[in-house]
């Protein structure tokens, strides 16, 4: 065996080997800071930007009940689902700082993993969803370890590399159309059962980056040198953010394909990856809900630009180069930082 092969499978071996048990005790710090991360959190719902995220929600809720409106609720249940997806990416890059071009793995593997257990096994959607995003998980353990040898550039480079791969290898296998009890439910049903996992998946990640185990992950986006000269093992905790984040595109990922009713190649396309990207930095990097801003941004200018033909993606890409140029926190702050200070003047302060 060659040794630069025996070198690679000693990384993993002794990565798996040492990364359960950390993975165990970081599992259990992190249960033991939920009552405080949810205090944290019923404090931040009472604040001007939780009462606006309340106002969201109800809107959201009430959309579906409107008459004739079903095309645009398919729409937002689109939306919802890459809201998820943007969100993990966030996690990962904008929390953690390890930018990744190859989400659509995650995406795509849990997508075609719960479809074929759904087709071949007959098991339900949604038992399907949770073994397509821990297969998800699995990926991104086998993938993190190699790539997180990687800095900067070269660790986006090293997922899209894997991307591609990926991508190229599922190009053979054909379409697999599903049929699940998802989709003999009504259109607001669905609305809602995906609306249920998106609102539970925000706030477990925003739980997490609010945690201890968050403050770590941005101790490393910031200066990783730092964060391991005061005693952390950086490596083992980018490896659990990315596990983290390929869990949450899994679920974005199976719902997708259960939403649509198949999955093919094209589920692995690496233009996804760039889709969370984008999301994410149109709302905000570095805040899950501005990855929820941003994907939802990012379906209705779609939408709206849909019959403008070959202009739309002169006019999408416009769009984003301006809000690029005049906004390179994201649309989030200073959407937030407008409203108070509209609030503000109508309460007369």
């Amino acid at each position: 065996m060659p040794k630069k092969t025996r070198t690679l499978l000693n990384i993993y071996r002794e990565s798996i080997k040492n990364f359960f048990p950390s993975l165990k005790r970081a599992i259990k710090n992190s249960l033991k800071e939920i009552p405080s991360s949810i205090k944290s959190l019923k404090m931040r719902i009472l604040s001007f930007q939780g009462g606006l995220s309340i106002f969201c929600i109800i809107i959201i809720m009430l959309f579906p009940f409107i008459p004739s409106i079903e095309y645009y609720v398919s729409i937002l249940v689109i939306a919802m689902i890459f809201t998820i997806f943007a969100a993990s990416w966030d996690l990962l890059a904008g929390f953690t700082g390890q930018v990744s071009f190859g989400h659509a793995i995650f995406f795509g593997i849990s997508g075609y993993i719960g479809a074929s257990l759904i087709h071949y096994s007959g098991l339900s959607w949604f038992p399907s969803l949770f073994i397509g995003a821990i297969t998800a998980v699995l990926f991104g353990l086998i993938i993190g370890i190699p790539c997180l040898r990687l800095k900067g550039p070269y660790l986006a480079l090293g997922t899209q590399a894997f991307a591609l791969i990926v991508f190229n290898l599922m190009l053979t296998q054909e379409i697999l159309v599903i049929h699940t009890s998802f989709v003999e439910l009504n259109f607001i049903a669905q609305y809602f059962i995906i609306f249920a996992f998106m609102l539970i998946s925000l706030i477990i990640m925003t739980l997490i980056v609010r945690s201890k185990v968050g403050t770590i992950f941005k101790s490393i986006r910031d200066d990783e040198t730092c964060a391991e000269a005061s005693g952390i093992n950086t490596t083992k905790y980018k490896i659990l953010a990315f596990m983290i984040s390929s869990f949450f595109a899994g679920v974005a990922g199976g719902l997708f394909a259960v939403n649509i009713s198949s999955v093919s190649f094209s589920n692995f396309a690496p233009l996804y990856s760039f889709f969370a990207i984008l999301m994410a930095a149109i709302g905000g990097l570095g805040t899950i809900s501005g990855a929820a801003l941003g994907a939802f941004t990012f379906w209705i200018v779609n939408e709206g630009l849909r019959d403008l033909g070959e202009f739309a993606v002169l006019i999408f890409a416009i769009f984003l180069i301006l809000v690029i140029r005049f906004s390179e926190r994201g649309i989030l702050k200073p959407t937030i930082e407008r409203l108070k200070e509209l609030f503000d003047i109508l309460k007369g302060r």
